[in-house]
């Protein structure tokens, strides 16, 4: 039997090196995407990726040292079918966990005064 797992812990899903990862699908119309959080490639919408990362410019490090998605109230039909404990779930934290870890592991939270509930992942110079 697969441990629970929480879908706003670990961000594992959130990582790739292809910048055409999560493509806004016609089901995200209604759903409220910042635009400064999508670009354009080949007439499809996608969500950045932040590539000197790794992961999706929408991931944050919450107060409680959670990776999650930043706007996950309105993230794109893409993210809402990658389900906690999937087969795909399992496969992301195998091959990319240890991303999302290191990620943890030096970063620092920066609280913006406009989201007190997430923090800005930004790499912290001492622990480089």
């Amino acid at each position: 039997m697969t441990p629970e797992i929480d879908c706003t812990r670990c961000g594992a899903c959130c990582f790739s090196s292809n910048p055409h990862y999560v493509q806004i699908l016609p089901q995200d119309a209604g759903r409220e995407i910042s635009p400064l959080t999508v670009h354009e490639a080949n007439g499809r919408q996608y969500l950045n990726m932040d590539i000197r990362c790794g992961h999706c410019a929408l991931l944050t490090l919450t107060v409680d040292g959670r990776l999650a998605c930043g706007d996950y109230d309105n993230r794109p039909e893409a993210c809402r079918a990658f389900r906690a404990g999937s087969f795909e779930c399992q496969m992301a934290r195998k091959h990319r966990g240890h991303l999302a870890a290191a990620k943890m592991a030096t970063a620092f939270t920066v609280v913006p005064e406009e989201a007190p509930g997430a923090a800005i992942i930004t790499a912290d110079p001492a622990r480089q």
